[in-house]
């Protein structure tokens, strides 16, 4: 797609459906869980945590404990640029040419997969944080072997739905 097909495209105010808002609302809802995690536990870890798990989900590397803020800055950061980038549909890839007619549909379309994966990726760093948290604490043992398949699960199959849903002419 050239720059200038981009440039010719409607430019339109998606307004938000219930669904939206409520989607919306979980992300927020994550985003403090996200921030809460280290700031009750930060007192109560050991000097050194988990900093890195393998595809099992074992920790593999360690660090000192304010590492814990990481995923938590990267999450707010990441959440606030997705919830801006929402806020201009027409530069999104489609994989149709979007026109007058169908305009409408697909920024609908876009948004709403932006908006679920900002959700799914706020839950994800949230949950990361807390099994850091408690395999520093002794409480777990990393994030499960069944983290990886899962979380790829729900980033392919999120995009897969919104693609599926963007190509279909219901």
């Amino acid at each position: 797609m050239s720059k200038n097909e981009n440039m010719e495209r409607p430019k339109l105010k998606v307004e938000l459906a219930p669904v939206d808002k409520a989607t919306e609302l979980i992300g927020i809802i994550g985003l403090l869980i996200l921030i809460a995690l280290p700031i009750y536990f930060f007192d109560k870890l050991p000097k050194t945590i988990p900093r890195h798990f393998d595809a099992n989900g074992e920790p593999d590397g360690f660090s000192g404990k304010r590492i814990i803020w990481t995923l938590p800055i990267i999450g707010i950061v990441m959440y606030v640029g997705m919830f801006w980038l929402n806020k201009f549909p027409h530069i999104f890839n489609y994989p149709q040419q979007v026109t007058n007619e169908n305009a409408e549909r697909l920024y609908t379309i876009g948004t709403r997969m932006i908006r679920t994966l900002n959700v799914i990726t706020t839950y994800v760093f949230a949950y990361i944080t807390y099994s850091t948290i408690q395999t520093a604490l002794g409480n777990q043992n990393g994030l499960g072997n069944w983290f990886t398949p899962v979380f790829m699960i729900l980033i392919f199959g999120t995009t897969g739905y919104f693609f599926y849903k963007s190509i279909s002419k219901k």
